[in-house]
């Protein structure tokens, strides 16, 4: 099916993306979803990834990266997504963690850090989220000591993408005790990964999403130099909050990749499978399903698109973020759940469609950079407020 371009731009992303996808996704993608336990980021592939120039394709040009505009990376999302959606994590993550350190980062730790994380040299993390600090992404109990001339670093982060294999992470964290204060002010610190006291672990039995791993953080005494503050001290929550508007407008993206190819399989199985005499795509209820699925596609596209747009013109995007991430999201699961109910026992059953692993890929999108509630309660307060 013909995709909508919001710029001509990104028909030139789409070919790049299919060309790589049928050689060296479709080929692998089931395979890296039903590795046992426990699941460890595969590298070569990653590899792979970085030298077609996905992982850096948002990093500045200068820095090494493919210095591209916001409407381009939701293409290159979008159309990742639409073959494999952890394959688009697996590019996503990177470029995630790498933004607040070459927006906010100083000459030195842009040139340590990014061209190697361009690259897949280095794998960085977003290290943010803790057990009592999700949605609540504020309530921070992670703590950098100032000794002398360096942080000494003690907590645990949690549900980091690629925090278990990770090379360097970009950590927020208090620094001092700060008890006096009610919501105490955040800052982000470099960390490396090889760092004494500092310890990744893989969660394991992930829903889905499986090529991306997921893991812990354990920060015990990690001592790192002062000069490792990125930006300004107490400035981290507004750049953890920053680098969330992109990111997601790149959740969206995967959402307008998933719903493409969920409508697509079920219009594939609808004209194929015979029921009643007939191809099942003749029956009411199976068009009515593919014409809602197909409506919610295109809005979530447009939707996604209007925000790339508007990051690219420098305007304040968080609100057209929020919407587009709370409703590509939640179209995407509407579509996968319907070309299940449409693909019948052969959507559920994973030996005959793709559409069992879509299903739980899906999921975790109405979830992380914010769930939907999350989503819901920043349009809201952003209508009320005006």
């Amino acid at each position: 099916m013909k995709r909508f371009n919001a710029h001509e731009s990104q028909q030139a992303v789409r070919d790049w993306v299919h060309e790589f996808g049928k050689k060296e996704i479709e080929p692998v993608f089931i395979e890296l979803d039903r590795r046992p336990e426990p699941q460890v980021l595969p590298k070569d592939y990653y590899k792979k990834l970085a030298k077609a120039g996905f992982i850096g394709y948002s990093m500045p040009k200068d820095l090494g990266g493919g210095g591209c505009t916001a409407l381009e990376y939701a293409t290159m999302i979008e159309e990742l997504a639409y073959f494999d959606p952890p394959t688009s994590l697996l590019t996503a993550v990177p470029q995630l963690a790498a933004f607040p350190v070459f927006t906010f980062g100083n000459d030195e730790q842009k040139k340590k850090y990014i061209p190697k994380a361009a690259a897949g040299e280095l794998l960085p993390a977003f290290a943010l989220t803790e057990e009592n600090a999700g949605s609540d992404a504020a309530n921070q109990s992670t703590i950098a000591e100032v000794d002398g001339d360096n942080f000494v670093i003690n907590g645990k982060k949690h549900f980091i993408m690629h925090g278990d294999v990770c090379d360097f992470a970009v950590l927020f964290c208090k620094i001092g005790k700060q008890e006096e204060a009610k919501r105490p002010k955040i800052s982000a610190i470099l960390v490396d990964a090889n760092t004494p006291g500092f310890k990744g672990e893989t969660l394991k039995y992930k829903m889905g999403m499986k090529a991306a791993t997921t893991g812990r953080i354990y920060l015990e005494n990690v001592k790192v130099p002062r000069s490792n503050l990125l930006g300004d001290e107490g400035a981290g929550f507004k750049y953890a909050m920053g680098t969330l508007d992109g990111a997601r407008v790149g959740v969206a993206a995967q959402g307008v990749g998933i719903a493409q190819r969920a409508v697509e399989e079920a219009v594939k199985f609808a004209n194929n499978r015979i029921a009643f005499g007939a191809p099942i795509a003749k029956l009411q209820a199976i068009q009515w399903m593919i014409a809602d699925m197909a409506t919610r596609l295109e809005a979530a596209r447009v939707m996604t698109y209007k925000a790339a747009q508007l990051q690219d013109a420098g305007a304040r995007f968080s609100l057209e973020a929020a919407q587009a991430k709370l409703f590509s999201a939640e179209a995407a699961g509407f579509c996968v759940d319907r070309a299940m109910q449409i693909h019948s026992g052969y959507g559920y059953i994973g030996e005959f469609s793709i559409i069992e692993k879509l299903y739980r890929d899906q999921r975790v999108i109405e979830i992380y950079e914010g769930t939907s509630e999350i989503q819901r309660l920043i349009i809201g307060g952003s209508y009320l407020r005006a």
